[in-house]
């Protein structure tokens, strides 16, 4: 990969310079909306990486020098002796199901077809006819259901054409979030009221079986919430860890955003 270049003045942390090439160097590493965020992402890295490389030094881990060469492992063995965070236990891993039992159900499991007619988002003129187009499809459909398949055959922009639109059972994740969202409302034997509008066009949607999801027991998730309980503490323990060797540092040419104790004044 290419690297990218950027303008940045150099960093200092307890009088340690981050040099503008490693800050160039680092920016790959950081993929994000604009190279201004990739630069802000990648001088974050490299200046929380200092401050635990030097944290490792000070409590004689490692030397500088070494620590430079394989900060990875240097930085793990830190964290493994200055972060610890009790697992959660069964009553506190009940208490959380018993608070959520909405994220713990099966997906729902659908048989669906659908009729495409293709339009890109940015097109007002082919977003406008492809409504249209379905709009008089649909009309046609609800006065003769039958003639979905035929309709499909015949019109459908998707590859599931020329089976009549099925698009085969779909669960959870499996759709675009404007389709999932009218198919998840929709009961078995319903055919949408009205064309839904996705980013590739609009579609008409038919249900032909639906499964409603279960609830998973308790037993079957706790290993999962205590996992996930675990990862939550630690990463609250880790920024409030980050924080505190920040807040005790002498760090200029940057500031942390969101920071409690700012990096640079």
């Amino acid at each position: 990969m290419r690297t990218m270049k950027v303008l940045a003045p150099g960093i200092e942390v307890n009088g340690i310079k981050i040099s503008i090439e490693e800050i160039n160097a680092e920016v790959q590493y950081h993929p994000a909306e604009s190279l201004l965020s990739a630069k802000y992402e990648a001088m974050k890295a490299l200046v929380i990486r200092e401050v635990l490389i030097q944290r490792a030094a000070e409590m004689g881990l490692c030397q500088r020098a070494e620590a430079i060469k394989n900060p990875d492992s240097i930085i793990e063995d830190l964290l493994d002796k200055e972060i610890n965070v009790p697992e959660a236990d069964e009553e506190t891993c009940k208490r959380y199901y018993g608070q959520n039992k909405e994220k713990f159900f099966t997906s729902p499991l659908f048989e669906v077809s659908h009729i495409l007619y293709m339009a890109p988002p940015d097109d007002e003129k082919a977003r406008s006819e492809a409504l249209s187009r379905a709009t008089v499809a649909l009309e046609k459909i609800k006065s003769a259901p039958d003639l979905f398949e035929a309709v499909a055959k015949e019109e459908s922009a998707c590859s599931s054409a020329k089976d009549g639109g099925r698009l085969g059972q779909i669960s959870r994740g499996q759709t675009m979030p404007a389709f999932e969202r009218l198919l998840f409302q929709m009961r078995a034997g319903e055919i949408s009221e009205a064309p839904v509008p996705t980013e590739v066009g609009y579609h008409i949607i038919k249900v032909h079986e639906r499964v409603d999801g279960k609830q998973l027991p308790f037993e079957n998730v706790q290993e999962w919430i205590a996992q996930d309980l675990h990862e939550k503490s630690w990463n609250k323990a880790f920024n409030q860890y980050i924080q505190l060797l920040i807040g005790r540092s002498k760090i200029s040419g940057f500031r942390l955003e969101g920071a409690q104790s700012p990096l640079v004044q």
